[in-house]
C-alpha cells in the first residue's frame, strides 16, 4: 500500500502505516470488546436467578489460606455446610466468604474482625458477624470457632434474609 495515492489526497507512507496501524487497532479492540461482551452473556443464567431460602442451600467459597480462614472453613465443614477452596463456574449458588479488621481511629480505639458471606450471583450480603477482635480471644483457632458459632447460631439463616 505505500505509494498508493487516495483520490484528492496522498500520503507519505509514514502516514498511510500509521492510519492502517489505527484501523488495525480500533478493529481489534472491537473484536475484542465483542468476544468480553459474548463471554457474559453466555455465562450468564437463561433464567432468572432465585437465591436459597436459607445459608444451607449455598456452597461456602473460601479461597483465604491464612489460619483464619483455615479455621472458619474447618468448623463451617464440621457443622455440615458444604465448603470449597476454589473457584468454580456452573455450579449451585454460592456465597463467597470475606473476612476483614477495621480499626477504630477515635478512642476507645477498637479493633473489629467483619466477616461477610456474600453471594457471588447477586453480591447480597446472605450473613454477616462483626464482633471487637480482642473478645474473640488470642489464637486463630479461638476466632475461627467464634465466627462460626456466631454464624451457626444466627437465627435469620434459618429463613430468608
Amino acid at each position: 500500500m505505500s505509494g498508493e495515492t487516495l483520490p484528492d489526497e496522498a500520503l507519505s507512507s509514514e502516514a498511510l502505516s500509521t492510519t492502517v496501524l489505527q484501523r488495525i487497532t480500533r478493529q481489534r479492540l472491537f473484536r475484542n470488546a465483542s468476544l468480553g461482551i459474548a463471554f457474559v452473556l453466555s455465562c450468564a443464567p437463561a433464567t432468572r436467578y432465585e437465591a436459597p431460602d436459607a445459608l444451607r442451600g449455598y456452597e461456602i467459597l473460601v479461597t483465604s489460606q491464612d489460619s483464619l480462614g483455615r479455621g472458619i472453613a474447618q468448623g463451617l465443614a464440621r457443622r455440615g455446610f458444604r465448603v470449597r477452596t476454589h473457584v468454580r463456574g456452573g455450579s449451585r449458588p454460592t456465597a463467597y466468604l470475606l473476612a476483614f479488621i477495621f480499626r477504630e481511629t477515635d478512642p476507645p480505639a477498637l479493633s473489629w474482625l467483619h466477616v461477610r458471606l456474600a453471594d457471588t450471583r447477586t453480591g447480597e450480603i446472605v450473613a454477616a458477624v462483626s464482633v471487637p477482635l480482642d473478645s474473640l480471644g488470642a489464637s486463630a483457632g479461638e476466632r475461627a470457632r467464634a465466627i462460626v458459632d456466631s454464624l451457626a447460631a444466627n437465627p435469620a439463616l434459618r429463613r430468608a434474609i
